[in-house]
């Protein structure tokens, strides 16, 4: 017994001393990590430890800085961006600009850059002020058509639960009645030919309670109503600036505006029906926010008038490409110098 004592004294001794030794070498040997993770060359070999907050790897492109807020000439300027140009009404102020700015008084250089300057982003506001009018429609739109879509789907779920019980419920029936031979085979072959008209006819009302529960259109114009003449609002009304875009000439199809381009992939992709269908009008006038008291919405109908709504925010937002171009034309060289100079 004593021995046996003075064998866990000596390992319970021996314990603590690693414990210890542990303890005093682990800074060390730390360190001694970091120092061979900085010097290898490989990094990564797996028992490096990798530096903190900095990815091991990244695709991400890496470029030298560039000038801010670069000019661009007057000759490289695209015909369509010309075109918005004579939209806004100030296509004669900039071929002014290019051609006699060395020549002009500065009260006519003050008024020419004011103008340009108001007009440019005025247009850049109207812009703005109808894409985020889109944006509110899109997410009222979409919260509705979730609201839809959770009806449907417990509507679905409640289906085949039903479905599962009592065809479940009618097959074990018929075939518990088929164990033995004292009863007639007529009243289990009954409840089987029964379990199968239910599970037929529960999934063909699945099928129809797929579509979602329809809804009718209590009525608010939509920035998709003036495109089609519809009713407006003070929200939904265009712009002139935005509405001469729309119809100005697109850069997808010649002969065409922005307009008939967006109203052709529309119907090209179903969100509309062809002209002359027997839903033409009615789908029109739900996407632009027509009264409709008849429960004829579907999810698809408020689908298809999401994507119309979001392609219109996204034509709308090209045009703060043709106007960031026209600024930059406006900064010319000989201009940031009079601006330079009257500003002292």
């Amino acid at each position: 017994m004593k021995v046996y004592c003075q064998a866990i004294r000596a390992t319970t001794l021996s314990a603590i001393a690693v414990t210890g030794l542990v303890a005093l070498f682990a800074p060390l040997n730390a360190l001694a990590f970091d120092v061979l993770a900085n010097n290898r060359e490989d990094k990564d070999v797996r028992l490096i430890r990798p530096a903190r907050n900095r990815p091991e790897r990244s695709n991400l492109a890496i470029r030298p800085t560039r000038t801010l807020f670069v000019p661009l000439k007057l000759s490289d300027l695209e015909p369509h961006t010309i075109e918005v140009a004579k939209q806004l009404e100030i296509w004669p102020y900039i071929q002014e600009i290019d051609s006699s700015l060395s020549t002009m008084s500065e009260e006519r250089k003050t008024f020419i850059r004011h103008k340009i300057m108001d007009t440019v982003f005025e247009a850049f506001f109207d812009a703005a002020s109808l894409e985020a009018e889109a944006e509110r429609e899109k997410a009222l739109f979409e919260a509705l058509r979730r609201r839809l879509a959770e009806r449907r789907d417990k509507g679905i779920n409640t289906n085949n639960a039903i479905n599962f019980m009592t065809s479940g419920t009618l097959n074990t029936i018929g075939s518990v009645l088929g164990f033995t031979s004292d009863i007639s085979p007529f009243p289990g072959n009954f409840n089987q030919m029964m379990s199968g008209v239910v599970s037929t006819g529960m999934s063909m009302y699945a099928l129809k309670q797929d579509a979602g529960p329809r809804s009718t259109n209590p009525g608010r114009p939509t920035v998709v109503a003036a495109l089609f003449g519809r009713p407006v609002d003070e929200h939904t009304d265009y712009p002139e600036s935005v509405w001469r875009f729309f119809h100005g000439p697109s850069t997808e199809k010649a002969g065409m505006s922005r307009a008939e381009v967006l109203e052709a992939n529309w119907i090209e992709r179903e969100w509309l029906e062809k002209p002359g269908s027997k839903r033409d009008k009615l789908k029109v006038d739900f996407v632009c926010g027509v009264p409709i008291k008849e429960k004829i919405i579907t999810l698809d109908d408020i689908t298809d008038q999401i994507n119309i709504i979001a392609d219109i925010s996204s034509s709308a937002s090209l045009m703060g490409h043709h106007l960031r171009d026209l600024m930059r034309v406006v900064d010319t060289d000989d201009f940031k110098d009079y601006m330079r100079s009257s500003s002292k």
